[in-house]
């Protein structure tokens, strides 16, 4: 018999905590973060020194006419889901590695948010997220618009069928799929939620492209009313070293302001020294829409 449980072992564990011990963790907060880990995935028992595997979620995938190929994503499912008919919120993971979901169920569990978390693994990540090639980021078959229409059109009805959803989804990318979260906020912002962009925005040589799609989306404000909108960079971020990304961003904000700030929940966030992707702004974001 095949299982369809998505399962981690304590190598994986040890991996996860290594990674984010760069990332300003400290040694109190990782030992923290693996308890936490051991008692929301359902192993309160775990000892330090024994093999285990852990659940996070069950296997999932779904063939995509649009783009063409069969795409794989890991379902993460409330702790009680099994046991009641009630139905849950929805966040789509970009970027969906084992490490991002354990930041996800983590997040998730540390602010009580109850939700479906969908996990999408990435296949050609260039062409899926980008919407255009400029000389700062070449792509050479950027296909965006498809990879939103695979959402619309494939991916949330193959998840509100076959799991017990509500109309509330929320969508979160890192660096160049958080790029494409803002991509998805303008060219159909009915389709979510709320928009959650770590590490966020364009370079200056994308500005016109983006300055028009959100001139044009802003035309029909009525799409807008009632979304969430959270975007995070780092002031040293060591790809972005003249700030481009940012000052894109702080155009951004100040269009959206005028033209459906009364409308929107709306919040970009920056941190000092924190590298590329801040760690914390995953927190961050997620509490935003949680407290708005």
């Amino acid at each position: 018999m095949i299982s369809h449980e998505y399962v981690i072992d304590n190598t994986t564990i040890s991996r996860y905590l290594a990674a984010i011990m760069f990332k300003g963790i400290s040694r109190m907060m990782r030992i923290c973060l693996l308890l936490l880990m051991c008692l929301h995935l359902g192993n309160p028992s775990i000892g330090f020194a024994q093999d285990v595997t852990v659940k996070i979620g069950q296997k999932d995938s779904l063939y995509s006419a649009i783009l063409d190929e069969r795409r794989s994503l890991v379902v993460s499912l409330p702790d009680n889901y099994e046991d009641g008919t009630e139905n849950y919120p929805v966040l789509y993971l970009l970027d969906g590695t084992t490490n991002n979901l354990l930041d996800a169920r983590l997040v998730t569990f540390n602010l009580k948010m109850d939700m479906i978390i969908v996990a999408l693994a990435n296949t050609d990540r260039d062409r899926d997220m980008m919407p255009l090639s400029r000389p700062s980021y070449t792509v050479e078959n950027p296909k965006a618009e498809n990879f939103l229409r695979f959402f619309e059109k494939e991916l949330i009805p193959h998840i509100d069928k076959k799991y017990r959803t509500k109309n509330e989804r929320t969508i979160r990318g890192r660096s160049l799929s958080g790029l494409f979260v803002m991509y998805a906020f303008l060219k159909e912002p009915t389709l979510f939620t709320n928009y959650i962009g770590n590490c966020a925005g364009w370079f200056a040589d994308m500005d016109d492209y983006f300055t028009q799609l959100a001139e044009d989306a802003f035309q029909q404000k009525s799409n807008f009313s009632g979304k969430s909108i959270f975007v995070a960079n780092s002031l040293s971020d060591p790809l972005d070293p003249k700030q481009e990304i940012h000052h894109a961003v702080l155009k951004f904000s100040k269009l959206l302001k005028s033209e459906v700030g009364e409308l929107v929940k709306f919040k970009y966030q920056t941190y000092e020294n924190a590298g590329h992707v801040p760690y914390a702004s995953f927190y961050d974001g997620m509490k935003f829409m949680h407290e708005h």
